[in-house]
């Protein structure tokens, strides 16, 4: 209709306004539409939508949502619209085959370039974590404090800052998330036996520091009805797997982590197996457990002494957290001879390594149609797990 100008004396300059004249809401003409504009680029979705398998307004959300994400691609890694569409359109249409409510599809849409190359996720992810810095400006009455980084380290940082800000007491919420930040760094200082400074008495800086505190010893404990301050991520077993299509891991803020951060923030937390189905919703929650057991860090702690990390780390034992060598994913053993301690630096940057080692693999062999033999580290191995790269 477009096209051949059968909208002249209509009263309407498109498509969409002459349906909506005609009694079609907002959503269903747009809808129309856009299934209108794109019937030939979507050639399983439009077969699917035949055969009763999706809906007509399922439909229309897999071609919009695919479309964005066609058009938001990175063009230098797929100058190929027509196979990222492809792409794009399998993992929608496997999607609402499967019975998810629209908001769900939406909002697999929206992590369509997730989905589709987590290995671009990763670099993004890298390059913000190599650009990661903090700046101080100082004059004579005080100072200004910069810091930049990943969204990884953004979690860890909001979540133990969250932890220590009081409920609202006449402070602003900048002023109360400066007073957490100074009582984190005296906490620090405290739990190394090294002296805080004092500040004048009556200053700024006595003030923060004289902020409501919690009681040390109730700190330590679980108070009832309340978790300790921690990050809480949702990662489907798939993406750990690096399955192709799998759902990002996302921080209970929103926040879409890259495999290699959901794979760090694993290797020691408390686990909780939760089972869904697309159609009935929640269907199992397993009990939560720990992966490394309190005797295990302890032995690890009393041999090593300092983080493992085999380029030397000088960062406490007490400060690190505890790591498989070989995944439990992957079908490591949550033993002694399979442990290490690994400070939360070094934790993050060995899955790096490892995810970066493997997406050079995958892209070697996308391109020669044959894995990489030539002796590196992060190659596949024959039986489909992912080697140490560190």
């Amino acid at each position: 209709m477009g096209a051949s100008g059968a909208l002249a004396g209509s009263g309407r300059t498109t498509v969409a306004g002459l349906l909506r004249e005609h009694g079609r809401s907002s959503a269903q003409a747009g809808a129309i539409t856009t299934v209108a504009d794109h019937l030939d680029h979507y050639p399983r979705a439009v077969a699917a939508a035949e055969e009763g398998r999706i809906g007509f307004a399922q439909l229309a959300l897999v071609m919009e949502l695919s479309e964005k994400a066609v058009a938001g691609r990175c063009t230098a890694l797929h100058p190929d619209a027509g196979d990222y569409r492809s792409k794009a359109e399998h993992i929608m249409v496997q999607a609402a085959q499967g019975g998810v409510a629209d908001r769900t599809l939406k909002r697999i849409g929206n992590r369509l370039p997730q989905r589709i190359d987590p290995g671009e996720h990763e670099d993004r992810h890298r390059e913000a974590y190599d650009d990661r810095g903090a700046r101080y400006t100082t004059d004579a009455f005080g100072f200004t404090l910069q810091a930049w980084g990943d969204a990884a380290s953004e979690e860890i940082i909001r979540t133990a800052i969250d932890a220590h800000t009081t409920p609202p007491d006449g402070r602003t919420i900048a002023q109360a998330r400066f007073d957490a930040l100074v009582q984190l760094c005296e906490n620090r200082l405290v739990a190394e036996g090294l002296p805080v400074p004092a500040p004048e008495e009556g200053s700024d800086a006595a003030a923060a520091l004289m902020a409501p505190r919690p009681d040390a010893e109730a700190a330590g404990k679980r108070r009832r009805g309340m978790s300790r301050p921690q990050v809480n991520l949702v990662v489907s077993l798939d993406s750990l797997l690096l399955e192709a299509g799998a759902e990002p891991a996302t921080t209970d803020r929103g926040r879409l982590l890259p495999p290699s951060a959901a794979r760090a923030f694993s290797s020691d937390c408390v686990l909780r197996r939760v089972v869904t189905d697309p159609v009935k919703g929640l269907v199992d929650i397993g009990r939560a457990r720990r992966t490394f057991p309190a005797p295990v860090r302890e032995a690890l702690g009393a041999t090593a002494g300092t983080c493992q990390w085999e380029e030397g780390c000088s960062v406490p034992a007490r400060w690190c957290q505890g790591d498989h060598r070989t995944e439990w994913w992957e079908g490591g053993t949550t033993t002694p001879a399979n442990a290490q301690l690994l400070c939360g630096r070094h934790n993050r940057e060995k899955h790096m390594r490892r995810l970066e080692a493997h997406y050079r693999a995958r892209r070697h062999q996308a391109r020669t149609g044959k894995r990489d033999s030539g002796g590196d580290p992060g190659g596949d191995d024959g039986d489909g797990s992912l080697p140490r790269a560190a």
